[in-house]
């Protein structure tokens, strides 16, 4: 009976640990100086020469905290400020993974092909799955279709975290070869780097188990409703 409500609160506990590692990882390598005294935006932007990406700049986030993304249509890294200014151990693994994603496009990286046809369906499902989901509760017995609707939604959702997930990784797997190629960081600082790219991509495999187990517990909230 209460089997949806555990998988409820699991979910929550999944993406809040991978929340609190993510960030423990962070403030724990932005208070570390890296032993070349490079900032964020000089490694993304040598990362960048050295892969004859000099169409694509490196600017201030306006978007706060964390707000690191590459911008694949203005062909623009954006770093937030910490990242951005800062000589960090976190300031050169996250402007070196967003540099990843730079050379994933250019390289035509297959898993970026299949992510961005999928994104237009992952926003519509995310922005009306839950609603979808509630309003398929409420007239379950009169049109149980609508619920069924929101649930695929929710796999759309979980489909475009699956294909993230390895987006993701490969980035961060870039970001340690290059860093290690260009001598920008000492064997060390490598393993410290890793740690905090690791920490990272637990976010995204957390968002995809949580997603999963909501749509196993809207499945048993159907399945009890047609009983």
């Amino acid at each position: 009976m209460y089997e949806q409500y555990y998988l409820y609160l699991i979910a929550i506990f999944i993406v809040f640990m991978a929340q609190a590692k993510v960030q423990n990882a962070y403030h724990k390598y932005k208070q570390i100086r890296n032993k070349r005294g490079l900032s964020g935006a000089e490694v993304a932007r040598r990362i960048l020469d050295l892969n004859d990406l000099q169409n694509v700049s490196v600017e201030v986030s306006n978007r706060g905290i964390l707000s690191d993304h590459y911008d694949p249509v203005a062909h623009v890294v954006r770093l937030s400020p910490d990242i951005f200014y800062q000589n960090s151990i976190a300031s050169i693994s996250v402007a070196a993974h967003e540099v990843g994603h730079a050379i994933q496009h250019k390289e035509h990286y297959g898993f970026i092909a299949l992510r961005n046809r999928l994104l237009p369906y992952a926003n519509i499902a995310s922005n009306f799955g839950w609603i979808t989901i509630v309003i398929g509760l409420l007239f379950f017995y009169s049109s149980p279709i609508i619920l069924y609707i929101g649930i695929c939604m929710l796999l759309v959702v979980a489909l475009f975290q699956l294909v993230t997930l390895p987006v993701e990784l490969n980035a961060s797997s870039r970001a340690l070869k290059q860093l290690d190629n260009a001598n920008f960081i000492t064997k060390d600082e490598y393993t410290s780097c890793r740690t905090m790219l690791k920490a990272a991509a637990y976010t995204y495999l957390a968002a995809l188990v949580s997603t999963i187990l909501q749509v196993l517990r809207v499945i048993l909230i159907a399945r009890r409703r047609d009983d």
